[in-house]
């Protein structure tokens, strides 16, 4: 019972280990006053048909240094 157990924790903390992809969230239109803002800031952030996304774990970041 115990051996299930652990292959069972065992298995679970790999399997949440390899969703590790972090997801982007929409911010604001590209212009350049918020990408100035974002790169002094060092926020990751990427530009998709002229939007700037930023990373989901960023979002307070971005809302303190760039509103």
């Amino acid at each position: 019972m115990k051996k299930l157990l652990f292959i069972t924790f065992v298995s679970i903390m790999l399997l949440s280990g390899c969703s590790t992809e972090d997801e982007y969230i929409y911010w604001t239109e590209k212009t350049d006053n918020q990408m100035q803002c974002l790169d002094g800031s060092n926020i990751k952030y990427e530009i998709r048909d002229g939007e700037i996304w930023v990373k989901e774990k960023d979002t307070s970041n971005v809302v303190v240094f760039c509103s």
